[in-house]
């Protein structure tokens, strides 16, 4: 019999054999044949690992590091990158000159005053000399301010035409400029005033012919100039070199373009020349008096003489318009008083009515007038063009089968049925005079007594222009209006043009109907802004243009360098023709004085953005002048702009820019503004 313990012992060892038999023969069956068991694993996986390192990773990094990296920096360091920048600083030796300009020259007291700006690509802190050189040679220092701008003084009788202006940068690179170049200071004329009849004894009477000596250039357009003449021009500066037929700088031509033969006289060192025609010049005919053509347009001959001072400096070129005295005005005594002398006079329409009623009868009907004024129907075309087409009187300009418009008024409701276009300008009743030789509308301003006063209302000073004298004075006006003129106080409203421009704009307090109002004024074109001004805008259409001509802001407010008395806005007639054009909207076909240039515009449908570009641009090309000041350029040879504050400024003033100007230069983006009184923007 077994023993308890030995029972005991049995049973652990079979416990033992049948928990640890199957567990070894489980994991035999899970490795399978040629399959690496786990210490195979472990035991393999460092040798990979030893094998991949040497050969791979290690050798690249060698080779990456030895051969290729460090070569290739030291190549290119030293022939690419130091000699480039030794070559871009090489060449940077700056040789742009400084640019000087003379940006007016006016008359103060007994001193005139030169003003300027420099400019210079280098930076501010670099040194910039300038000197004025006078005519001796000896020089002065001028100091410009922070923003480039210059100036001296100088005595009243100087020729600023031997004076200079120089500007050295700090590379030595020189700018130097006349302060001023020469011009004509005076065209003096004979202009036919009158034929009248001279009692003396024995003979009953004689004819003769009252003439009087006239300065073109202080008057706009002069007429009745006499058919003979003999024209002496005064130079601002004293010649040397010889001045005759062959070497002439004058040119007089017609409306046709034919030119009259004339001959010169110059004696040297002396600022006199006087022209005298060969032929007799045609009555009632326009003329062209040219100086130096070369520099005006292109269509004139280059070779042709040029006239300059004893400094090579030439002097400013310059066109005056002239007509000649009808034969009507020409072969008539105005004091004659047989019948036929006062039937003659009817040919003689205009003014002189003290000496024959009769003229009256030629626009006025007693009994059968068609308005008011007793005034027959389409005077202007009936009567004004029957004398003024070119037949007894002066042929307007440009008033051919070619124009594309009319300075017409005709529409403009206080015309409708009156003489029309004519009359909103011209005054026919008036006589001619050497103040008034295209008998412009008139107007007579008179300041009455303090104490003066009209049902309770001061009346202080009355502008006819604005308050008729006859509402108050009514059949005793004539003899008020005498006090008026007594005291200066008759006006003709002005078209002042190239050489008789002023500038000014007056202020002046006016009454209507008993009240009173500031009212600026632009004496130069005050004919022009009768019309073109906000009341008659908004009473029939008309464009206002006279608020633009007072916006202080405006940049073509110039001042001239030519000699001529310009220091204010433009006229109206360098972009305007006067009574008709080839161009819509009475543009002028050429524009500028000098280096002009050629504008068409024909129907409204090509006034495009484009359009109004290109015509800003026949001045703001850097070569075209006006009154002696250049036009700004805003693009470069390569049609770069030259403007550069911001990216889209600098696309708009490119040459291949497509914006149209008023976009900045407008506080209203209208082109109208712009081109009136255009403004800079920040």
């Amino acid at each position: 019999m077994i023993s308890k313990k030995s029972y005991i012992f049995i049973v652990i060892i079979f416990f033992f054999l049948s928990t640890c038999i199957p567990s070894i023969v489980s994991a035999e069956e899970q490795i399978l044949p040629g399959e690496p068991t786990q210490v195979d694993i472990i035991v393999n996986d460092p040798p990979a690992t030893v094998e991949q390192t040497p050969p791979i990773v290690e050798p690249a990094l060698v080779e990456e590091t030895t051969p290729i990296v460090e070569p290739a920096l030291v190549e290119e360091t030293t022939p690419i990158v130091e000699p480039a920048l030794v070559e871009e600083t090489t060449p940077a030796a700056d040789t742009i000159k400084p640019t000087l300009l003379v940006k007016s020259i006016t008359l103060q007291s007994d001193r005139l005053f030169v003003n300027g700006t420099v400019a210079d690509n280098q930076p501010t802190t670099q040194p910039l000399t300038i000197n004025v050189i006078y005519p001796d040679g000896h020089k002065d220092p001028l100091v410009p301010d922070s923003g480039g701008k210059w100036s001296f003084q100088t005595s009243v009788t100087a020729k600023l035409n031997h004076y200079k202006i120089e500007a050295i940068d700090a590379s030595n690179n020189i700018t130097e400029i006349f302060v001023q170049r020469p011009y004509i200071q005076s065209i003096t004329m004979n202009v036919f005033k009158y034929r009248q009849k001279v009692y003396e004894s024995p003979e009953p009477y004689k004819e003769e012919d009252v003439t009087a000596s006239v300065n073109i250039l202080e008057k706009d357009v002069i007429t009745r100039a006499s058919l003979n003449q003999m024209i002496i021009i005064e130079l601002s500066d004293t010649l040397s070199n010889a001045i005759d037929n062959s070497n002439n700088p004058f040119i007089i031509y017609d409306k046709n373009q034919k030119e009259v033969p004339f001959d010169v006289n110059f004696i040297p060192h002396s600022n006199k020349i006087t022209l005298t025609n060969k032929v007799p010049l045609n009555p009632g005919e326009t003329y062209y008096l040219r100086f130096n053509p070369s520099l005006i347009s292109l269509d004139y001959n280059e070779g042709m003489r040029k006239l300059v001072d004893n400094l090579n400096n030439p002097f400013f070129s310059i066109t005056k318009q002239f007509t000649t005295v009808s034969n009507a005005a020409k072969n008539f005594a105005i004091n004659g008083y047989t019948v036929q002398e006062m039937t003659n006079l009817q040919q003689l329409p205009h003014g002189a009515y003290n000496n024959n009623v009769n003229n009256c009868a030629i626009c006025h009907n007693t009994h059968k007038g068609a308005n008011s004024s007793l005034e027959s129907k389409d005077i202007a075309q009936g009567y004004c063009i029957a004398c003024h087409d070119g037949t007894t009187g002066p042929k307007m300009v440009n008033f051919d089968s070619s124009i594309k418009s009319k300075h017409e008024t005709q529409k403009i409701t206080e015309h409708d049925t009156k003489s029309g276009s004519c009359t909103a300008c011209h005054n026919p009743h008036l006589t001619w005079s050497e103040d008034n030789p295209n008998l412009l509308n008139d107007h007579y301003v008179y300041e009455h007594n303090a104490e003066d006063n009209w049902e309770g209302n001061l009346v202080g000073k009355i502008d006819s222009n604005v308050q008729m004298c006859e509402a108050c004075h009514g059949r005793f006006t004539y003899s008020y209006k005498s006090l008026a003129e007594k005291s200066g106080g008759y006006n003709v409203l002005h078209y002042r043009q190239e050489s008789t421009a002023i500038g000014n704009i007056t202020e002046t307090a006016e009454v209507k109907n008993g009240v009173t109002n500031k009212v600026l004024h632009v004496d130069d074109y005050n004919l022009c802004f009768t019309c073109h001004n906000s009341e008659k805008q908004s009473k029939d259409g008309t464009k206002d243009i006279l608020t633009y001509y007072t916006n202080s802001n405006s940049q073509h407010k110039l001042t001239a360098l030519d000699g001529s008395k310009l220091n204010g806005s433009l006229p109206c007639s360098e972009c305007h023709d006067t009574h008709a054009s080839k161009n819509i909207l009475l543009l002028k076909d050429k524009l500028g004085h000098e280096n002009q240039q050629v504008f068409s515009l024909t129907k409204i449908d090509d006034w495009t953005d484009q359009k109004k570009r290109e015509y800003c641009l026949t001045c703001h090309n850097g070569k075209t002048s006006l009154f002696g000041v250049t036009g700004k350029a805003i693009f470069d040879e390569t049609g770069q702009s030259l403007i550069s504050t911001s990216d889209s400024v600098k696309a708009g003033h490119a040459k291949d820019g497509t914006q149209v100007c008023s976009e900045c230069h407008s506080q209203s983006k209208s082109f109208t503004e712009a081109v009136h009184s255009p403004i800079t923007t920040p």
